[in-house]
């Protein structure tokens, strides 16, 4: 614990420590998959990654806050198969090779801003710093430290991210958030908003969907799923051309499903004969609804639109409990634009640890780090007038 001019800063290593509610107001600022419980449920499923919670203090009051994460980033992932296979051998000797310490601002399942501080009782200056110290706590045996993320359209991220800047890291871009922003819209009228070609072309894949027998149904207590979903979510991890890490382990599920009953579903898809060939786990809560992740069947899916269906059943589904945003995750490609997302570009800042090796790769961290940004298209019609209007059918339900 350390004190300056009345503020006092510690770090704890569990999410229980920390005050929750002021958490989920402040820093998940209601959403249901950056919540205390969520942070929960990371912690109890990925037991080898280190936790910390930074809380900075004046008197009584809690007046910031922040997660930091370290854990061991298996390099031989981003590799050929071949690679990996030989670094599970070398790893009985060499427990470490081709792995990397990452120290994180923030986790790899969640995006956005990992922090709050309230700039009326702590300046930028000092939160800051104590944020700096405490990943120099947590990150101890990190080779590469990221602050993550700062939102490109506010200010007070751009100001934080130059303190970092200024201090030996490098701007590093991540892939943008895709945000569909409702603010009351109904699914109808998201719908008739949505230029031409992306409403011509939503609708035939959902009539397509008709057409092949497609149902969908949303599971609240989906625990007697999880067996018959968990492989094709396995399926599309191994899939991945991005974000190529280790798969959520299968008590993931399992502990989303005891510990968020309330916040947490499956949107779960049904071909003609009740087959079941995906499934997205969805958080609803604090005026948000984001699909978190999805699973496929792609034997029975490939060339299908069920991932448009799904996508717009989880707008309708928003839309009817009165979210104001679907978040639809970080994006790497233009089809969520379709359904009338919108990019928010973020950013990272990335250091090297080890002082005599930064000024040799520091220099190089943005060309390696940097993902590529997607083309922004045109989402919503320029003007009212319009005769290809009519709302999608509901009838793929």
């Amino acid at each position: 614990m350390t004190a300056k001019a009345g503020i006092t800063t510690k770090v704890v290593p569990r999410i229980r420590d920390v005050p929750q509610a002021l958490w989920d107001d402040k820093v998940a600022r209601g959403h249901p998959f950056k919540s205390a419980a969520f942070l929960s449920c990371l912690e109890a499923s990925f037991p080898e990654r280190k936790f910390g919670y930074l809380i900075v203090s004046q008197g009584a009051d809690v007046v910031g806050l922040a997660v930091i994460t370290e854990e061991r980033l298996d390099l031989s992932l981003l590799l050929p198969e071949q690679v990996g296979t030989l670094a599970q051998g070398v790893r009985k000797v060499l427990p470490g090779f081709l792995s990397l310490g990452l120290g994180m601002v923030g986790t790899f399942e969640t995006a956005e801003r990992h922090w709050w501080y309230d700039a009326q009782r702590v300046s930028e200056h000092d939160f800051a710093r104590a944020l700096l110290a405490a990943c120099d706590e947590v990150c101890g045996n990190a080779a590469l430290l990221l602050v993550r993320d700062f939102m490109e359209a506010l200010p007070e991220d751009v100001r934080l991210e130059s303190w970092f800047l200024q201090r030996g890291f490098k701007q590093v871009a991540n892939h943008p958030m895709a945000m569909v922003t409702l603010d009351g819209l109904s699914s109808e009228a998201h719908f008739q908003r949505l230029k031409k070609k992306s409403r011509q072309n939503l609708r035939k894949k959902l009539k397509d969907a008709e057409a092949l027998g497609f149902q969908v149904e949303r599971v609240r207590d989906f625990r007697p799923l999880i067996d018959e979903c968990y492989p094709l979510y396995l399926q599309v991890h191994e899939g991945a051309s991005e974000f190529k890490r280790n798969p959520f382990p299968r008590a993931f599920f399992e502990t989303i499903a005891e510990r968020m009953p309330t916040t947490s579903s499956f949107l779960t898809l049904r071909d003609s004969a009740g087959h079941l060939i995906a499934f997205i786990l969805t958080g609803t809560g604090g005026g948000i609804n984001n699909p978190f992740c999805i699973g496929m069947d792609y034997a029975r899916t490939e060339g299908t639109p069920a991932y448009y269906l799904m996508m717009w059943k989880e707008i309708e589904h928003a839309a009817r409990t009165g979210c104001r945003v679907v978040d639809l995750g970080l994006t790497s490609y233009f089809v969520k634009q379709t359904v009338g997302a919108e990019l928010e570009g973020m950013t990272m800042a990335a250091r090297i640890q080890s002082a005599w090796l930064r000024p040799l790769l520091n220099p190089l961290l943005p060309a390696l780090l940097s993902e590529k940004q997607p083309q922004e298209r045109r989402k919503f019609r320029v003007s009212t007038f319009d005769d290809d209007s009519q709302p999608p059918t509901d009838q793929a339900a």
